[in-house]
């Protein structure tokens, strides 16, 4: 008998496994980012001395990225739970076992020490059950406005000349909430192409009391401002 219930288990274990595998795929997920590895101090020691070589990680690709201070990827489908992890600085890489399907879309963010994103990367694709995907995701710089300036006057936002970013910009938004909830409600929308590095949005949109956040895209994903209130 013992025999017998100690079978339906394993093949109980075996069909779950199997189910998982077959309606999952294993998606190896790389930003290309590499920041150098930290040795500890007994490491250190023992390469002052010469007893050890020190192994370092692959260098930064861009001396832009030491300013990331960590890296999320958002995975989304409209017919499954999102998915949300860290990927670990000193690799850049994550392997993730997501539900297979079609239209998969994967938006890494690097954020700043102060949680703004600076740095981002998005795609989107169909996984096959059991597969195996390598996902190079090409990361670039988002478009920061050097200056952001919501009130009843003269609400804006603005590139400066020296601004490498502004020539990506694709679109800008501009979000108001109620100072009794955080739930975000889009009232401007403006589509590029941008000439002038100065981008007005509507005065009669902006009201006192309200809170207001801008959020500007190119093709690596989307920045978004801090709250701004008028």
């Amino acid at each position: 008998m013992k025999r017998f219930i100690a079978c339906i288990v394993c093949i109980g274990i075996v069909a779950f496994v199997s189910c998982s595998y077959e309606n999952t795929a294993t998606v190896t997920i790389d930003t290309g980012i590499r920041q150098q590895a930290q040795l500890g101090w007994f490491d250190r020691v023992l390469a002052m001395v010469g007893l050890v070589t020190p192994v370092q990680a692959d260098p930064l690709p861009d001396p832009l990225y030491s300013s990331i201070t960590s890296i999320i990827v958002t995975v989304t489908a409209s017919d499954m739970q999102t998915i949300t992890a860290e990927i670990p600085l000193h690799t850049g890489k994550i392997t993730l076992d997501i539900p297979a399907g079609s239209q998969r879309t994967f938006e890494v963010v690097g954020y700043d020490v102060g949680g703004f994103r600076n740095y981002g990367g998005i795609t989107t694709v169909d996984l096959s059950p059991g597969g195996h995907v390598a996902l190079e995701i090409e990361i670039g710089e988002l478009c920061m406005p050097d200056n952001v300036v919501i009130d009843t006057v003269s609400p804006f936002i603005e590139f400066d000349q020296d601004d490498n970013t502004f020539p990506s910009l694709q679109k800008v938004e501009l979000w108001e909430s109620t100072s009794t909830s955080d739930k975000l409600y889009l009232i401007q929308s403006i589509v590029g192409p941008f000439m002038d590095r100065t981008i007005a949005f509507e005065v009669s949109l902006v009201k006192t009391g309200y809170h207001y956040i801008v959020k500007t895209y190119n093709k690596y994903g989307y920045w978004m401002s801090d709250y701004q209130n008028p």
